[in-house]
């Protein structure tokens, strides 16, 4: 079987290579093409644990996890990968005391030569990443394979109930902590056995702070020079024309209302595009980069500040007063649907969000139920609503907090994961160092990437 889809892969990499070539390049992402085929992966481990998220969000989650890890295992070398180029520098901003490295190739000699160089005890994977070589081999080797925060789209469903090799590597997952039945029921109808499956919750929802810092927005606010008056707009994960939405819906605000605009692009290559659009209505563009070293003042009510800049979203949405999450607004695929409603919400700061947000379906009905979110069609809405709340501070801070209770009610999936993990490990004849484990949760952190 591994031969074959080898072959599969090889054929597709083949047909595939005049496009392949052209992203490699334009990202950059051909740096990392050795590493991804296992060289320079440093020193050899042994009884490694290695976690995986494909993508800055993936790698966001798992900073919790590692916390209780860290905690309880502090002798453990852990292995962190990702494989997308945003989730490799969220995850070294993230964990640098960890070796972070690219996700190899699905390739089998690939597969095995990580293997060597690792030798991990367990593998734990983040939400859909079902590599088939790489589960294969793990299980010829015994060693344990766990999803945490798993999820199985309908759409992904019905492209795997047609072939037999998603639901196969499916079957050599040891456990399986599933977002919601509904998952769990796709993952059951591939072949997954029951006992293996656990409902356990969203682990985005551990990503905010257990309790919050009274001062911290103030104080980001006043180092960006907003003052107490000024309603503060952020766009975060920003695709493509959704910068133009709400500068747009800036425009069409009274021009005496005290209001400004932070753009975040989901990709920093991005950067120059919404700078241009910011120019080109009009207003002073200022990167946050500029700030940071000194470079230029931050604009406050003078201009726009644009975020070219990894691992901050988390924090500015604490000074903001309306959030608007990206990679919704426009159709982008049928597997692409929304960012992380969440990270704005704990803020207490009331989310607005576009129709595509299929990808955080649980946490936007849990937002709309509560009436701490708004879902809007289209660009008109977009600045309606955000004139609504601009004139309405009253109904902003209830819908904030509405927001943030929402989030705290989702709470305590990654310690229902980390608990199931630790059973495996001692059921298999893992040891915790010796140290009695402590079951309540480390001061959870903040997502370390705009996602």
């Amino acid at each position: 079987m591994s031969l074959l889809l080898d072959f599969v892969y090889l054929i597709a990499v083949v047909l595939g290579s005049p496009w392949i070539l052209y992203r490699l390049f334009v990202t950059g992402d051909w740096r990392s093409v050795p590493k991804r085929l296992g060289h320079g992966l440093g020193a050899p481990s042994r009884d490694s644990i290695w976690l995986h998220g494909s993508s800055a969000g993936e790698v966001a989650v798992l900073k919790p996890l590692i916390a209780l890890f860290e905690r309880d295992m502090p002798t453990t070398e852990f292995i962190v990968s990702a494989y997308t180029s945003t989730g490799l520098a969220a995850a070294r901003a993230a964990y640098p005391r960890h070796r972070v490295v690219a996700f190899p190739l699905d390739f089998s000699f690939v597969v095995k030569r990580f293997l060597n160089r690792f030798e991990p005890r367990l593998i734990v994977i983040v939400e859909s990443e079902f590599w088939p070589n790489l589960l294969a081999e793990a299980r010829r080797r015994n060693i344990s394979t766990a999803v945490v925060n798993g999820k199985m789209s309908q759409k992904s469903y019905r492209v795997h109930s047609r072939t037999a090799v998603v639901p196969r590597a499916l079957r050599s997952l040891t456990l399986i902590a599933a977002q919601s039945e509904e998952h769990a029921m796709r993952l059951r109808a591939l072949g997954v056995d029951d006992e293996r499956i656990s409902v356990t919750g969203n682990m985005k929802y551990d990503l905010a702070p257990a309790v919050g810092d009274p001062d911290g927005a103030g104080q980001l606010r006043q180092s960006l020079r907003y003052g107490a008056d000024e309603i503060v707009i952020i766009g975060g994960s920003l695709h493509r024309g959704e910068d133009e939405a709400l500068l747009d819906a800036r425009l069409a605000l009274d021009s005496a209302e005290h209001v400004s605009l932070i753009l975040v692009p989901r990709y920093p290559a991005d950067v120059p595009l919404v700078k241009q659009h910011v120019e080109a209505r009009g207003y002073r563009a200022v990167l946050k980069t500029a700030v940071d070293r000194g470079e230029a003042a931050a604009p406050g009510h003078g201009g726009v500040l644009v975020v070219d800049t990894v691992g901050q979203l988390g924090d500015l949405y604490r000074a903001a007063d309306v959030a608007f999450v990206g990679g919704s607004l426009y159709y982008r695929g049928a597997n692409k649907g929304g960012h992380n409603l969440m990270e704005p919400a704990v803020f207490g700061v009331p989310v607005l969000f576009g129709p595509y947000n299929f990808s955080f379906r649980e946490t936007v009905d849990d937002l709309l139920d509560s009436d701490a979110g708004v879902m809007v069609a289209d660009g008109s809405e977009l600045a309606s609503a955000i004139g609504n709340l601009v004139r309405a501070p009253g109904r902003r801070r209830e819908m904030g907090q509405r927001a943030r209770d929402a989030v705290l009610r989702g709470q305590g999936a990654t310690l229902r994961n980390y608990e199931m993990i630790k059973a495996l490990l001692a059921g298999e004849g893992a040891q915790l160092q010796g140290i009695a484990v402590n079951r309540t949760m480390p001061r959870a952190a903040t997502d370390p990437d705009p996602s």
